[in-house]
């Protein structure tokens, strides 16, 4: 079947929500234990659980948070990549489609083309949850007041909204008390409109996070950013033509998105003892995850 614009895969937003696992392990024995996300998508997520799963069997997952415990749904185990202290590390596709396991609204990929910078950002009222493409305007009142003014669909009023932060145990236990948690484009046209939207440059100071495989994340600042790509000062130097993922604007303590990259060129910085790198963003496969 052809794939389409309106198939593709959402953002992969870096949060933790807290998860009540349960199933049979590769043994055959039943078990029902906290488990966490690291990542998620619409679809699906990479999971933490200290239980032995086979490839392509299915679980139950249940949101741990009170206010969240009537999202659950039956997952697929897409597949095992890696162990942490905490556990195995799996991914995870939604086994019905029109499941809001997350309750976090994404929004088509195509909408991004003119957004200098994607965010998972929480309503102040009412707590709704929306991955947002911010343009230049709205980016510089971030910066400048760490939050946006946005209509709220759920509200139905304007209301502030700022960056959606992890979940976190202790908080949920102290809230919980008395219950239980729960394609055919003219090339030429795509380069102008490309080459034109590389010219909006937002010159910034934003806090960058800079990820490559092998090595540890390294925090960076973000001297100007695009709908195509950004500057970034940091102490390691990334080789021009290297693949790496960008969150901007980085904060540790709340969801972050990062994007694909690739490095356009390198510079030393002598008296800085820094350097700086150009990337552009890397365009999404029509199934990439």
């Amino acid at each position: 079947m052809a794939s389409s614009p309106a198939m593709r895969r959402s953002d992969r937003v870096s949060l933790t929500l807290l998860l009540e696992a349960s199933g049979k392990d590769i043994h055959g024995k039943e078990f029902k234990e906290p488990a966490r996300t690291l990542l998620i998508n619409r679809s699906g997520a990479v999971i933490v659980l200290d239980r032995e799963l086979n490839a392509e069997q299915q679980i139950h997952l249940k949101r741990q948070a009170p206010s969240e415990a009537h999202r659950q749904s039956d997952v697929r185990i897409v597949g095992q990549f890696g162990r942490e202290k905490e556990g195995y590390l799996y991914g995870i596709e939604i086994s019905d489609s029109g499941n809001d396991l997350w309750g976090v609204e994404f929004p088509a990929i195509a909408d991004s083309a003119e957004a200098v910078a994607r965010m998972l950002l929480e309503c102040s009222y009412c707590r709704a949850r929306e991955v947002v493409y911010l343009n230049e305007l709205d980016l510089r009142g971030f910066e400048s007041n760490r939050g946006i003014a946005r209509h709220c669909k759920v509200c139905g009023v304007p209301s502030i909204w700022t960056q959606a932060p992890h979940e976190d145990e202790k908080k949920l236990a102290s809230r919980a008390r008395s219950r239980r948690g729960s394609d055919g484009k003219d090339e030429s046209r795509e380069g102008g409109e490309k080459r034109e939207r590389q010219r909006m440059r937002l010159k910034t100071r934003l806090t960058a996070c800079v990820r490559q495989a092998g090595v540890d994340d390294e925090l960076a600042v973000c001297e100007d950013i695009s709908p195509v790509g950004m500057c970034f000062r940091s102490k390691r130097r990334y080789d021009s033509n290297s693949a790496i993922q960008v969150a901007v604007p980085y904060s540790p303590d709340s969801a972050n998105i990062f994007l694909p990259a690739r490095v356009i060129y390198s510079e030393e910085m002598p008296k800085a003892g820094l350097f700086r790198h150009g990337t552009e963003y890397s365009k999404v496969g029509p199934r990439a995850r």
